[in-house]
């Protein structure tokens, strides 16, 4: 795997941007363009997190895939309300400046975008609102109720972000809304997992039964690892990878230990 270190500048943030990127190296002049996964870090970590504590490049070879590690900051992944807009630059410019530098697939089928903790709730966004981009979503153990999400982050930040909180439940912030202003027809599938002494461990549970309710192609997973940290992230992404590599995306395949 060829791992790149890029700054790029971003037209939609009117900043600077970095991003890790790991890319299949084949030989012979291979003409493939690859399959994607645009990868969210938590808050809390940053963009180099998945490479420093995960085993994502191993997975990424064993199945040719591509993925794109960008710098998230403390974004929360949203247009924000008195800010930049973070969740245009994920699921549109991001993809676009991608494609145009590096061999990458723009058909929808080969896009995905997965992430842990708040990570995962803007990759959750994203496959609601833009089933045209990606076409499988990936959640680690990450909130979905927008009015919790709120109550973690300091009330002035909140405001910036997200804007009246008292207007956060029905907002484009909201998960559930989404799915009522969208059609669940087109929408990406879903791979929720949730470490079983995770604090969100019921919002995941419930917010998959609601997904199955409207028809949507989605598979939850509870997992036990010793620990709810890295061990259970690396553990969760590698069953996503294994997930994506299935023709039928409702099986679930578990690593003999």
């Amino acid at each position: 795997m060829a791992w790149l270190h890029v700054h790029h500048h971003s037209e939609i943030l009117g900043m600077p941007v970095q991003m890790e990127v790991l890319l299949p190296q084949s030989s012979g002049g291979d003409p493939r363009r690859y399959s994607t996964l645009y990868l969210l870090h938590d808050m809390g970590e940053g963009h180099t997190s998945w490479l420093r504590k995960t085993n994502v490049e191993r997975y990424a070879e064993e199945f040719s895939l591509a993925v794109v590690m960008p710098a998230g900051h403390r974004s929360y992944y949203a247009n924000k309300f008195y800010g930049k807009s973070y969740f245009t630059f994920i699921k549109e410019e991001l993809p676009a400046i991608c494609e145009r530098m590096f061999p990458l697939s723009q058909a929808k089928e080969d896009r995905y975008i997965a992430g842990s903790g708040i990570g995962g709730y803007g990759a959750l966004k994203a496959g609601l609102f833009t089933s045209h981009i990606f076409s499988k979503v990936g959640s680690f153990s990450s909130p979905i109720d927008i009015a919790g999400i709120a109550d973690r982050v300091e009330v002035g930040n909140a405001v910036d972000i997200f804007g009246p909180l008292d207007e956060l439940n029905g907002s484009r912030h909201d998960l559930y809304a989404a799915t009522a202003l969208t059609d669940p027809s087109s929408y990406a599938s879903f791979y929720l997992s949730c470490h079983l002494e995770d604090v969100f461990l019921g919002e995941n549970e419930s917010f998959a039964q609601h997904l199955t309710s409207l028809g949507v192609s989605q598979m939850f997973e509870k997992i036990q690892t010793r620990n709810d940290g890295w061990e259970y992230t690396d553990y969760a992404l590698e069953q996503f990878i294994r997930w994506l590599s299935q023709k039928n995306p409702d099986i679930s395949l578990r690593r003999t230990k």
